[in-house]
């Protein structure tokens, strides 16, 4: 893996980060940015550069160029999200300063780490160092970085460099997130608006339409001359014409080309000027709606649901107790409901199922990323 140039103090190291990463346009130009300015100081040999998603700490995707080889990411995941090990993002994401140090977690006794054992060792590294990326808002990424065994060990300087970057490297990839999000909404994957009249047929479409129902209806088989609208939009729009349905409807799709997207059906019940009775909105859902596609899945209840974000934080039974003004035994008596309704046995059972059945599609494009192999030495070229 190439070394980067360039000295940056210590202390201001964060900071240095995340006004480099301010001119990215995308997850891996800013990641690309942030480790040309930290890697003089935090001399990693590997580092994987992930995003996740705020309200469950899934990995939803991120820059893997410089990380380990793509054959070992299967192995990794299965330890994160069903073995479970020290130093795991739900553990950091626990701490006032979410950086830690796997030697130390393991107080020197690194073969305790799956991780270690399976995935570092084999390769030559002696070492993980894990930063959690977050602001005030929520956690937005994290580096997972590796030294070689013939590189000076990670130290209480290289974890006061580490800490340095949660606040301003968090913030700053909350940014990006939202700096995208408007982009794409003045762009080709804008939102699209139908407007259907009292017998559903279509009065108004903006142009966006046949990029987003193009796809869709690929799994609907919708006939010539209705736009290709799925029949979806047909069902939301005579659930909210049915005699006392809200006002307003909400559902989601699955988009081969767009992955999640989100559909809004609105009863446009003032007079207007055409003989629209019924909007309806399609737009991508973000990675936070997927805690709201859990639930509906799985027919949580909202006290569950309620549980089950926490549990996907890594909260305990304490925590979540205190959280939820409940008492132990309750907080169990939902956790078993959760088990039964998922069909699993555990609380680390369940991270796995959830992250295998609707993450782990939206990462397998950017896990399967050629990857450079890392050095045998540290510094040394790769093959």
């Amino acid at each position: 893996m190439r070394r980067y140039g360039g000295v940056t103090r210590v202390g201001r190291i964060g900071e240095a980060a995340a006004r480099a990463s301010q001119p990215a346009r995308s997850v891996e130009e800013f990641f690309e940015a942030v480790k040309r300015v930290i890697q003089p100081v935090l001399r990693f040999d590997v580092c994987a550069c992930v995003t996740v998603d705020p309200q469950t700490l899934m990995n939803t995707g991120g820059d893997y160029r410089d990380g380990l080889p793509s054959a070992m990411m299967p192995r990794m995941l299965d330890i994160e999200y069903r073995e479970g090990d020290a130093n795991d993002l739900a553990d950091l994401a626990a701490r006032p300063t979410p950086v830690g140090l796997l030697s130390r977690e393991t107080s020197g006794n690194l073969d305790l780490s799956p991780r270690y054992r399976d995935i570092m060792r084999p390769l030559g590294f002696r070492d993980e160092l894990r930063v959690l990326l977050r602001d005030r808002h929520g956690a937005w990424g994290a580096l997972v970085m590796g030294r070689g065994n013939d590189a000076p060990p990670f130290g209480s300087a290289d974890l006061a460099a580490a800490a340095s970057l949660v606040q301003p490297l968090g913030a700053a990839l909350r940014r990006l997130h939202l700096t995208r999000l408007a982009e794409e909404d003045a762009s080709a994957v804008a939102p699209g608006l139908v407007l259907l009249d009292g017998d559903h047929q279509v009065v108004h479409v903006t142009p966006t339409v046949a990029m987003w129902f193009d796809d869709l209806a690929h799994a609907g088989g919708v006939a010539a001359g209705d736009h290709g609208l799925p029949p979806a939009v047909y069902a939301m729009a005579a659930a909210v014409q049915a005699p006392g349905a809200a006002a307003s409807h909400t559902s989601w799709m699955h988009s081969r080309r767009h992955g999640r997207v989100r559909l809004h059906a609105w009863s446009l019940d003032e007079p207007t000027t055409t003989s629209a009775r019924t909007a309806v909105v399609v737009e991508r859902a973000g990675p936070a709606e997927h805690i709201a596609l859990i639930v509906a899945a799985y027919g949580l209840t909202p006290r569950e649901r309620d549980i089950t974000a926490l549990v996907l934080r890594g909260r305990s039974t304490a925590d979540i107790s205190r959280s939820a003004g409940l008492s132990p035994h309750t907080v169990q008596d939902h956790l078993k409901a959760v088990f039964d309704k998922t069909g699993v046995r555990s609380r680390r059972d369940l991270v796995a199922a959830l992250f295998a059945r609707h993450y782990l599609p939206d990462v397998t494009p950017a896990a399967s990323t050629p990857q450079r192999r890392p050095p045998s030495r540290p510094g040394a070229t790769p093959e």
